[in-house]
């Protein structure tokens, strides 16, 4: 029963991320994109400060006992297919795994297309006919312990704090109605209590979308009170809310060619994060602050392939 009641920490976690996304318009896909077609850097900023954020305070978190360190694996080739695929996706999809999530709470019917071709394509892969893919996918390439990474502990919240160094001389902006700063601070604490939070739920890892988006589509309604459903499941809600304080949330019309273009870029998402291990989120906001190679290679792998993709679609229309 305790073990129930400690997942309710993963709809408070979710509605906070999907809060903070709706205000500050967090989503990787447009961050990403526009920063390589506009060189407009004000929603990477406010990643980076996120990420920066928990480099310096989640070893902290560790230290005290309030959770232990669960390191997202390096499939070498699988981060890097997967990446590009997921990073390519985005653009189809409309969002990020989480930016998909998000915009479903404000309204978006192609959201929600999206959403159900992401929990599709990632089933497939961990659960259905196409794990024998995936596992050959990942058992390609070298592997890595956990040795290597614990060595790089010290450097973690030196390098968080060179980041947050050079990240205050940079220029201010605004995405949606919150500046990238208080965005980016916002993602940052909602990371960080992730990891002592889902820990009450016997559960060491930070944020993840595509476990808990796996499970609603897989588990029995029995087990749908897991703190990774409901923390997918918060992300809406949080995002309703922030949406509503604004004025009423209108359900938006979408065609049936747009709500196909946005299922199979959800397809897209879920198959990419399932052959890296994990998306935008798992690897970047919970995998790159523990310095995590996987992690690492994963996001420069989704940075390319939506910057393939975004230059691609801006040189021919």
């Amino acid at each position: 029963m305790m073990v129930y009641v400690a997942s309710l920490t993963g709809l408070l976690i979710g509605s906070g991320y999907g809060y903070v996304s709706q205000q500050g318009a967090f989503c990787m896909n447009s961050g990403f994109r526009v920063a390589v077609t506009q060189r407009n850097m004000t929603k990477v900023k406010a990643y980076v400060l996120a990420i920066a954020l928990q480099m310096v305070v989640v070893p902290l978190v560790f230290a005290a006992g309030l959770s232990s360190p669960t390191y997202p694996p390096l499939f070498p080739v699988g981060a890097v297919l997967g990446g590009l695929l997921f990073g390519a996706s985005m653009h189809w999809a409309g969002g990020c795994a989480a930016g998909v999530w998000y915009k479903l709470g404000s309204g978006s019917l192609g959201a929600l297309a999206a959403v159900l071709g992401m929990a599709i394509g990632a089933a497939a892969l961990e659960v259905g006919p196409l794990v024998g893919f995936r596992a050959s996918v990942q058992s390609a390439g070298p592997s890595i312990g956990n040795a290597p990474l614990e060595m790089l502990w010290p450097w973690g919240p030196l390098a968080g704090l060179l980041l947050i160094g050079m990240l205050w001389f940079a220029a201010p902006g605004h995405a949606g109605a919150w500046s990238w700063r208080r965005t980016g601070l916002a993602i940052g604490a909602v990371g960080i209590l992730a990891w002592p939070l889902s820990s009450l739920a016997a559960r060491d890892f930070g944020m993840a979308v595509v476990p808990g988006t796996v499970s609603l589509l897989t588990e029995p309604v029995r087990r749908l009170m897991s703190w990774d459903v409901l923390f997918v499941l918060g992300i809406p809600l949080g995002a309703f809310v922030a949406a509503r304080r604004i004025g009423p949330v209108t359900t938006s019309k979408v065609s049936a060619m747009a709500a196909s273009k946005r299922f199979a870029g959800g397809l897209g998402l879920g198959v990419g994060a399932s052959l890296a291990a994990g998306c935008t989120v798992g690897h970047g906001l919970t995998g790159v602050p523990l310095l995590a190679p996987g992690s690492m290679l994963a996001i420069v792998s989704i940075f390319a392939g939506s910057a393939i993709t975004s230059l691609w679609e801006l040189r021919n229309g």
